[in-house]
C-alpha cells in the first residue's frame, strides 16, 4: 500500500533537518508504536538499523541524501513486507512541507491486517515531528 502525509511546518529548514536526522536513530521519539531500536552498522550515507513495531521486527538500510532532504529507509529481509519508506522536506525556511511516504507491499496475510494501521501512524508520525520542530 502506498500512502503518504504531509504538513505545513513553521520552522528553520536547519532545525527540522536535525530532527529528522535524529530520528533515523530515535524513531520512538515521534513514533510511539517502535520499541528497541538498534543501529546494526554505519556508511557514508546512512545506517543499518533494527528495530520492534506492531509485533515485527524491522530492518532497514537507511539512505541520507543531505543534499535533496531526503531520508530513505528500505526494509531488509523482511518476512511480511517489502518496500520503503521516505521522509523528505521540500521548500525553504517558514514554507517547508514535511512529506512522509510509506510504500510497503504486504507478502503474507497477516501483513495485510496489519497495513491497516499504517496510514494512521503515518499521520500521528508527521504531526509529531511537526510538534516538535514548532516547539524548536
Amino acid at each position: 500500500m502506498q500512502i503518504s502525509h504531509s504538513e505545513q511546518i513553521n520552522a528553520t529548514l536547519e532545525i527540522l533537518w536535525i530532527l529528522l536526522l535524529d530520528k533515523v536513530q530515535h524513531p520512538d521519539t515521534t513514533i510511539k508504536e517502535i520499541t528497541h531500536v538498534e543501529v546494526l552498522q554505519k556508511y557514508d550515507d546512512g545506517i543499518l538499523r533494527q528495530m520492534h513495531a506492531l509485533g515485527m521486527t524491522i530492518r532497514e538500510r537507511i539512505t541520507i541524501d543531505e543534499q535533496n532532504k531526503i531520508i530513505r529507509f528500505d526494509l531488509i529481509e523482511n518476512s511480511m513486507f517489502t518496500g520503503y519508506f521516505i521522509n523528505k522536506v521540500e521548500g525553504s525556511d517558514e514554507k517547508l512541507t514535511l512529506i512522509y511516504e510509506q510504500n510497503w507491499i504486504p507478502i503474507t496475510p497477516q501483513a495485510m491486517e496489519l497495513e491497516t494501521k499504517f496510514p494512521q501512524i503515518l499521520i500521528k508520525g508527521v504531526q509529531e515531528m511537526k510538534e516538535l520542530a514548532e516547539k524548536q
